[in-house]
């Protein structure tokens, strides 16, 4: 299926890659006309101008020749789109339930399509379609039109569903269902939920999966997949996904209709999600549950808007820390002969979650368990909190409806373990609130903020938080989504899967580090820290690698002690090796520029390949005032400021019983106005 559509798509396009989605998008020739939606990972919103949608873009698509759509396999069965259902839908491409528009072919068939689902068990509004499902795959168990009781799958061909739910109420109660197949990517697809082992569709979708255990195996093979406003709640159930080996020829993309493993430079890799959502007003619920995904995902979100995630009592873990085990690529392919990941040391190279379209995520009592990122922000919000014994909680949709409710047993806060990053933001308007006790602990930074593209902000609100990290509190840095060159050029003799789609599979850089001015960008970075003992350095270094610098806004309010050194600086990417010298020096700027200059002839990373995408994102800081990278401190109520190191802001409030301590030997430089041996208050 994605074979297929690479070898159809001739686009020749010049475009960055933050354009590449939407003029894939418009130039889809058997697609024109579907709506865009949100951009998929990687790539966020387009700068202002590019990948306006053109005239007529916005409505779902006809078949050739304006026939309204049939339903899976092309009969307009029973409750499919194009059928003869209530409220079905007239104009979708050939096959297409949910939101996804960007699949499909434009051969004569539908076989081996995006939309091709052949499930075990199809279900639509007027129960089991028994022409559009394969029930004889089901060994033991019972089913009717509104559940599935006791049943086992076991099926492995790849590119079957398990169940299959249209615009339906149903339920899934101790199932077990093993889809262990050796998909490649070619016939599965985690966009259309085509291979999945339970995929809802449709605003009238509420399925509920309890007591379940749920195993699947191969590229896009998934547990659960939620598109188009389905509800999907999964309550006291186990899900497994391990993916497998991508086909040789699949090369790195943020094309949809090519994807089947996270763009590189998100500094991850794998081909495993666990759980997607899509579309609009979806809503995932996790209940008492444990979710793992090999690498890339584990409850992930991608095109679509409002759609929400609530995580109550359950872990999310990546697994296949040790990548050389498994085989990401066959043969002969562009990541086949990838390193291994020597940051993820316990858990597996990718992200818990992802917050994108304006989606709202809320983990109360979970556990988060990853390589390389908690959650990964391309306009979204997410709330870690704690759960308290005897509360009961509404979880509710992006309308404010109730989906489920949970009553807690115990008191029990959220905990996030990291090999590598807390969280990082790289695109859109994102909102981040850490209260309750959530335990925070990762490797490296807390937060890596990567600035200067798609107008990125970051809020983000921490109170009676627990963080501990590898010296650094919050980096703040150019995208190297962008710096890194973004797309290859349609006549790049290795881009063989046609125009301009495939991200450029190597990062350069100038050599040392940039004491250039800067441009101010209209964007600010603001972080609040209450009711806790915080510490790690807190670095400005956006404007260093061409794109415009953010100013930096922290605010330590009441109940909030700070240990370590702020700066605006100066960064380069660094090796493995470098970033452990980094860390065994307590993260810390260099403020000698002949000592920053020795570490630079040591450790940058002036040249790496995808084969080690983990180096994005790894930098070290030289302290430096770039005019556009300013960073603002305020101190509320009793809040304290121990410096630990060269420190080099803008400016500096201080108010009520707030202090700044300055030992002997450490200097405070404000607006050019130089501390050292003093404690600054109020007065």
């Amino acid at each position: 299926m994605k074979r297929l559509l690479a070898m159809l798509l001739s686009v020749t396009m010049l475009m960055t890659a933050f354009s590449a989605f939407a003029e894939q998008t418009a130039q889809q020739s058997e697609r024109s006309g579907a709506s865009m939606g949100t951009p998929p990972e990687g790539m966020g919103t387009p700068p202002e101008g590019m990948g306006t949608p053109p005239d007529g873009m916005g409505a779902p698509p006809e078949k050739p020749g304006g026939a309204p759509a049939g339903g899976p396999g092309g009969n307009g069965g029973p409750g499919s789109p194009g059928g003869d259902a209530p409220g079905s839908r007239q104009s979708q491409a050939e096959g297409q339930l949910g939101s996804w528009s960007m699949g499909g072919t434009n051969a004569g068939s539908i076989d081996g399509d995006d939309y091709a689902y052949d499930a075990a068990l199809y279900i639509t509004a007027e129960g089991v379609s028994e022409d559009q499902s394969a029930a004889d795959r089901i060994s033991e168990g019972t089913f009717d039109a509104s559940e599935a009781s006791g049943i086992v799958l076991n099926d492995a061909e790849s590119g079957h569903n398990g169940i299959l739910v249209w615009n339906a109420d149903y339920a899934v109660t101790d199932a077990e269902i093993n889809l262990l197949t050796d998909a490649d990517g070619t016939d599965t697809c985690d966009f259309s939920g085509k291979g999945s082992a339970i995929a809802a569709f449709g605003a009238d979708a509420h399925v509920i999966v309890s007591d379940s255990t749920i195993h699947t195996a191969g590229v896009a093979t998934m547990p659960v997949f939620a598109d188009d406003g389905a509800t999907v709640t999964i309550k006291n159930s186990t899900l497994q996904s391990d993916g497998g080996t991508l086909y040789s020829e699949y090369m790195n993309t943020p094309s949809q209709t090519l994807m089947v493993a996270p763009p590189w430079i998100l500094g991850i890799m794998g081909n495993a999600r666990c759980t997607n959502m899509m579309g609009s007003n979806t809503t995932t619920n996790v209940i008492d549950s444990e979710t793992s995904a090999g690498a890339w995902a584990v409850l992930s979100t991608d095109a679509g808007s409002n759609m929400t995630l609530n995580v109550y009592n359950s872990s999310l873990t990546l697994n296949n820390a040790d990548e050389s085990q498994y085989l990401l690529q066959a043969e002969g392919g562009e990541i086949s002969e990838t390193l291994d990941n020597p940051y993820t040391v316990r858990y597996g190279s990718g992200y818990g979650t992802y917050a994108i379209g304006n989606a709202a995520e809320t983990f109360a009592g979970a556990e988060i368990n990853v390589g390389t990122y908690a959650t990964i922000f391309t306009g979204g919000s997410a709330v870690y909190t704690a759960l308290e014994a005897g509360q009961t909680y509404a979880l509710k949709n992006s309308a404010g409806e109730t989906t489920a409710s949970y009553t807690a047993d115990e008191d029990k806060a959220t905990e996030i373990h990291s090999d590598t990053f807390g969280f990082m933001a790289h695109q859109g308007s994102n909102t981040i609130t850490i209260e309750k006790g959530t335990v925070v602990d990762s490797g490296f930074a807390t937060f890596l903020v990567k600035t200067g593209a798609s107008n990125q902000t970051l809020t983000a609100s921490v109170d009676g938080a627990v963080i501990t990290n590898g010296g650094v509190l919050i980096q703040v840095m150019d995208n190297d989504d962008a710096t890194n060159g973004g797309m290859m050029g349609a006549d790049d003799p290795l881009n063989t899967n046609g125009g301009s789609q495939n991200f450029i599979p190597y990062h350069t850089e100038e050599a040392g580090f940039s004491t250039e001015s800067a441009a101010a960008g209209s964007e600010t970075q603001r972080f609040t820290f209450t009711n806790g003992q915080y510490t790690g350095s807190i670095y400005n270094a956006s404007g260093s690698d061409g794109l415009s610098g953010n100013t930096l806004s922290v605010t330590f309010g009441s109940g909030a002690d700070y240990t370590g050194a702020i700066a605006s600086t100066s960064a380069i990417h660094t090796t493995y090796e470098g970033s452990l010298a980094v860390r065994e020096n307590g993260g810390y700027a260099f403020d000698s520029a002949e000592d920053a200059a020795a570490f630079a002839a040591e450790y940058q990373n002036t040249y790496f390949t995808i084969n080690e995408y983990w180096n994005i994102g790894q930098v070290a800081n030289l302290v430096h005032d770039n005019g556009a990278n300013a960073i603002d401190i305020t101190l509320t109520d009793d809040a304290v400021w121990r410096v630990t190191g060269t420190s080099l802001i803008s400016s500096l409030t201080i108010q009520d019983n707030a202090s700044v301590v300055i030992p002997e030997g450490i200097t405070l430089t404000i607006n050019g106005v130089s501390y050292t041996d003093c404690t600054l208050t109020a007065k």
